[in-house]
């Protein structure tokens, strides 16, 4: 499986080299025909084509369950926005967290800081280095 997956994606490359190397040798050609069938779309690759080739009329129409999950949501949603209270302590919370944030930055880079402030003092006066010692604190 791996390596019909490997092989097939060889040969596309391949044929997306190609395609380019004859399209910068000739930029004027016409374009080629396609090969596809109006009638048979190419197969999706990404998720993206997969919702796009989805038939979502016919589901909207012959599977109600979609219908109840999308009605389900907006009444859901609708619930959540406008019937449940905000209660002052969310509020508080809220605040609370953007203040307890900004501190915590605030704290991260004084500390930034002072890391390089000791650095520089101790290049210059480490009490416990002895002469003609060499100076091993620049590993971390």
């Amino acid at each position: 499986m791996v390596v019909s997956k490997v092989w097939e994606a060889t040969k596309w490359t391949a044929e997306t080299v190609r395609g380019a190397a004859v399209v910068l040798a000739s930029p004027n050609a016409p374009v080629p025909e396609s090969q596809l069938h109006p009638r048979m779309p190419a197969r999706p690759w990404t998720a993206g084509e997969w919702v796009r080739m989805t038939s979502w009329r016919h589901m909207w129409k012959y599977l109600p369950v979609l219908r109840y999950y999308v009605y389900s949501g907006f009444i859901l949603y609708g619930a959540y926005k406008f019937l449940l209270p905000i209660k002052p302590h969310h509020k508080v919370l809220y605040s609370q967290g953007k203040i307890d944030a900004h501190h915590h930055e605030v704290e991260h880079w004084y500390g930034i800081r002072q890391k390089v402030q000791d650095k520089e003092y101790f290049a210059k006066y480490d009490p416990l280095r002895k002469p003609g010692q060499v100076d091993v604190s620049g590993h971390h």
